[in-house]
């Protein structure tokens, strides 16, 4: 078979890649051929995206791609989920879109939760509700800017975005938007009640997009700027979990916990349809779509976020440290690690991250850690505990024993989390693809262009690409008194 090329988009919260895939008919190989940052700017009390500066980096990328003598064949965007933006009639972006970690919401969240409350949102949508929800930010701005309702001709959600950029074509992709809290829990279809009672206009909103769906042609413009040969834009799997998840080299999916791992977490469990109980309303659990509409039950965790916040704040001392040489410094560490509740608020925003540990472990009783080693393996331990207490909530809404745990992203080179994991949960931990959310994208690519068609074959290829590494669980009491430490921690300070 004729090698198949295509490129992936791949935008996480802190970076962006594009990926330049070959597609043999039985593996696809992976080259990285342009990364650029990706970060939130403050603005007058505001965090934004600079979508057009990301709208550039990606041309420059599809620009490189194009110097190669073979054609590309396709594109796909994926992102982090939940942001957006806002289109005019005439297609002009109204405003910068927001960061899901501006704090406009918090303006609103009890006005939000007097109109619809949180067991009847979760009923109504399976999604947790949470401050970051696309509803709740549209709801914020509809607050702030009544204008809007005027203005407003489209909402997209940034995956979408950028798929409008590149064809002039505007969607709204399956797995993006099952994360913004707008989607009938049960119909995956837009929900009519939250539009409602909400008072947002369902008419910003296009029909959903199936996932695997050929949009259409790069546009004209951007062919002709870089003297390219058509090739097909896809909405594929667009939120990028959606795409990690794909790209799982499953031996057991039945009774598998994945983790993406990243600046978010994202711990859960493929299911068949959307799990709209009481229970797992309580444990806090959430649900997003997967390619053919099924389902992920999942929580979404504070990740690598906190190691990030960690490194950036030493850079501002002028001490530049690699996550590898954290990692060494953490592994060094003689003394137990203090823990500290990685969801818990005062994590969630950009700031003094050390200064935040400190003292969430001197108002909890703990030793504070002082050194940099001490500070990333409390840390790391206690995400593994994070994840432990989250597939013990999947088990028992489930009322399943989970026996492997599948760890992907950017985050499974982290050896130490891996093993913490394995550790701490007492389950095999198998680790890879690193570019997880890169090979789905991709995959969901090749599934749109017919190339290749169900599950089977998506871990047939995946198996065939890339490599994985095994954790055996060390179980000991330590780990169990450290479960049970973190428990009481999360009981005892609120």
């Amino acid at each position: 078979m004729t090698q198949y090329k295509t490129l992936a988009i791949d935008l996480g919260a802190n970076s962006g890649r594009v990926m330049e895939s070959y597609f043999d008919g039985e593996k696809i190989s992976l080259k990285e051929i342009y990364r650029f940052v990706n970060s939130p700017i403050q603005a007058n009390n505001s965090l934004y995206w600079d979508i057009l500066k990301l709208f550039q980096e990606i041309k420059h990328g599809i620009k490189i791609a194009s110097k190669e003598d073979d054609s590309i064949q396709s594109i796909s965007v994926d992102t982090w989920g939940v942001d957006y933006g806002y289109l005019d009639k005439y297609g002009d972006i109204i405003s910068f879109p927001h960061c899901y970690r501006d704090k406009r919401m918090y303006d609103v969240e009890e006005d939000f939760y007097q109109t619809i409350t949180k067991k009847v949102f979760f009923m109504e949508t399976g999604v947790q509700p949470s401050v970051i929800n696309s509803v709740i930010q549209i709801y914020a701005d509809i607050k702030k800017k009544p204008y809007l309702k005027e203005i407003v001709d489209s909402v997209l959600f940034m995956p979408d975005l950028f798929n409008f950029l590149l064809t002039d074509k505007k969607t709204n992709e399956f797995t993006i938007a099952s994360t913004s809290g707008l989607l009938n829990g049960e119909t995956r279809n837009w929900s009519t009640r939250v539009f409602e009672d909400l008072d947002i206009p369902e008419k910003w909103f296009k029909p959903i997009t199936a996932t695997g769906t050929v949009i259409g042609p790069i546009s004209k413009q951007i062919a002709t700027d870089f003297q390219l040969k058509e090739f097909d834009v896809v909405a594929g799997t667009s939120h990028d979990t959606a795409s990690a998840v794909l790209a799982i080299p499953y031996e057991n999916k039945e009774n598998s916990i994945f983790i993406s791992c990243g600046t978010w977490s994202l711990v859960g469990c493929e299911t068949e349809d959307t799990i709209l109980t009481e229970e797992v309303f309580k444990q806090g659990l959430t649900n997003e779509g997967c390619l053919g509409k099924a389902n992920r039950l999942l929580k979404n965790i504070t990740g690598l976020w906190i190691l990030q916040e960690l490194k950036r704040n030493w850079s501002y001392q002028k001490e530049v440290i690699s996550y590898q040489k954290m990692t060494e410094l953490a592994l060094n560490t003689r003394s137990d690690p203090s823990i500290i509740n990685v969801n818990d608020t005062i994590f969630s925003s950009p700031g003094n991250m050390v200064k935040r540990i400190q003292e969430y472990c001197s108002k909890t009783n703990q030793a504070i850690p002082e050194n940099q080693g001490e500070l990333v393996n409390t840390v790391l331990n206690s995400l593994a505990l994070s994840y432990r207490e989250t597939i013990e909530s999947i088990e028992k809404v489930t009322n399943k024993t989970m026996e492997t745990i599948h760890m992907i992203g950017g985050g499974t080179q982290n050896h130490l989390l891996c093993q913490l994991t394995a550790n701490i949960c007492n389950k095999k931990v198998v680790a890879g693809p690193i570019e997880a959310s890169a090979a789905g994208n991709i995959l969901s690519q090749l599934y749109a262009k017919d190339k290749i068609h169900n599950q089977s074959e998506f871990t047939s290829i995946i198996k065939n690409s890339f490599d994985t590494n095994m954790y055996e669980p060390k179980s000991s009491l330590k780990y169990e008194k450290m479960y049970q430490n973190y428990l009481d921690i999360k009981t005892n300070y609120k």
